[in-house]
This record gives C-alpha cells, structure tokens and sequence, in this order.
C-alpha cells in the first residue's frame, strides 16, 4: 500500500543527503597569441580543483580631442575580431557632442576570456595611445566564487540523482493514481531545481571564464586645457557673452515698463499746460 511513499522517501533522502564528490582537476592550457579553441557547446564539465575567481576590469582613457569614437570603433573592432567565444561586445555608448559640449563621458563593456585579457587589455591601451588618449585610471577586482561553484555542483548532482529514482518510479507504473501523480508532481518539481541549479553553474563558468572589463572614455577639449588660467581666459569669451545676454534680456523685461512712465509723464505735463499749474517754487 505504501509502496510509493516509501520509494519517494527513500529516493529524496538518498538523492539530498549526497557528500559534494572531489571536482577533477583539469590541466592548465599552453596558449599562443589568440589561438585558444572555441569551448564545445556541450553542458559544462564540473570545476577544475582550485580557486575559482571571477576577475572585473575598469579602465578610463582620457582624450582632449574628438577622436572617441574612431578608438572606440578599433576597439571593439578587435573584440569581435576575436570571435564570440573569447570576446563579445556587451556594451557601447557613444555620444553625439555638439560644439558647445567640452566635457562628454562614453562607455564600452566586453567579455573577455580571463585566459587572454592581459593581452586584450595591452592591445586596447596601444590603440588608445595611437588615437592620442593617456590612460587616466586602471582598477582591478577579484572575486573569490570557489564556494558557490562547489555548492552548485554539489546540487545539481543531488537534484540529477533525485530526478533519476522518480523518473524510475513513474516506469514502473504501479501503486494508487493518488500516489503515481505525487512522483509526477515531485519529478516535475526537481527537474525545475534542477535546471535553475545548471543555469546557476553555468553563470559561475561564465564569470570566471570571461573577464568583464569596463571602458570609459572621458572627452575634455574645454580650452585651455588642464591650467586653470588657460582655461579661464579661454572662457571669457562664453562669461561675456552670457552677461550680454542677461543684460539684453534685462533691457527687453524694463522696457514695456519704461514706455509706461514716459507715456504717464508726458500725460502730467499736458495735463499741467491746460490747467494751468504751476510746480510750487523752492524757498
């Protein structure tokens, strides 16, 4: 009668109660200058042992001149150069700086094979250099994913053995319906954990297969350049013309109201000249 249930008890405890087993470890790979092969399109294989360690990347190049979007366009020129398997171009902004915008701020976001990036990372700041930027500030972070890596695999191995005895439960169609729908429902169920738990893994292998490096590109060609003199003359001729304009807007706003007092004075004095006053004398 409660032939089920008891598999289904013994199934969970069995497929949850499993020790993470001893990752292989994979050798590391000899590279040459951008021949790394293209990884199989097969599910990834468990973690090499070792540290697991997710690199970011942020660079800032600063120009003076309005050649950002030439470096940026070689730039991403060599990132999808190198194919979507070691390098792929998450995101870019270029803006459309009009004459009057001295200081504008672009970004561009890759995906770069952690085995390459220090390379990727050079050629990037030799075509800066060639489009005349100067690199304004590099930063490097790590993150150390080991522990979620080992956890994730563990529990996909847990939720596949699991998977496993209700599948083989459901073959053997015996028992009640009642208890036939409840493997069902709890095969259904595991196999949604399941797959959350390889999307999981695989987004640790992403991250720590593909460095993600942030581009900033900062455009200032405010005259004068870094001096604060050079750049105040250089202003002068916007701080004038900016006075002008608010006196002429002043001068716009006065004058329905001067036409009024001239129109009341000149009203007075015609008034006076038919009435006969006189202003009274000063003693």
């Amino acid at each position: 009668m409660r032939a089920y249930t008891m598999l289904l008890a013994a199934a969970c405890a069995s497929g949850c109660g499993r020790e993470p087993q001893n990752m292989n470890k994979a050798a590391p790979e000899q590279m040459q200058a951008f021949d790394v092969a293209e990884p199989p399109a097969s599910e990834p294989a468990p973690a090499p042992a070792g540290p697991q360690i997710a690199y970011t990347y942020a660079v800032t190049y600063g120009f003076d001149r309005r050649n950002v979007g030439e470096v940026q366009g070689r730039q991403l020129a060599l990132c999808r150069e190198l194919g979507p398997a070691r390098c792929v171009v998450v995101k870019s902004t270029l803006s459309a700086a009009g004459p009057d915008d001295h200081i504008v701020t672009d970004q561009a976001i890759l995906l770069v094979d952690a085995r390459l990036v220090g390379r990727v990372n050079d050629r990037l700041d030799a075509l800066a250099a060639a489009g005349g930027a100067e690199l304004s500030n590099r930063q490097v972070e790590a993150e150390d994913v080991t522990r979620q890596v080992i956890d994730t695999d563990a529990r996909v191995r847990a939720k596949q053995a699991l998977a496993d005895r209700l599948l083989a439960i459901i073959r053997t169609r015996g028992g009640k319906v009642g208890e036939l729908v409840e493997a069902e429902r709890a095969y259904a169920t595991t196999q949604e954990e399941l797959d959350a738990a390889r999307g999981q893994r695989a987004e640790l292998a992403r991250r720590v297969a593909m460095s993600r490096v942030s581009i900033t590109y900062s455009l200032n060609d405010t005259p004068g350049g870094a001096s604060p003199v050079g750049a105040a003359l250089g202003a002068a001729g916007g701080t004038l013309a900016t006075s002008l304009a608010a006196l002429v807007t002043a001068a716009v706003a006065a004058l329905p109201w001067l036409l009024v007092g001239w129109a009341m004075v000149a009203g007075l004095r015609r008034l006076r000249r038919r009435m006969g006053w006189r202003w009274p004398r000063r003693i």
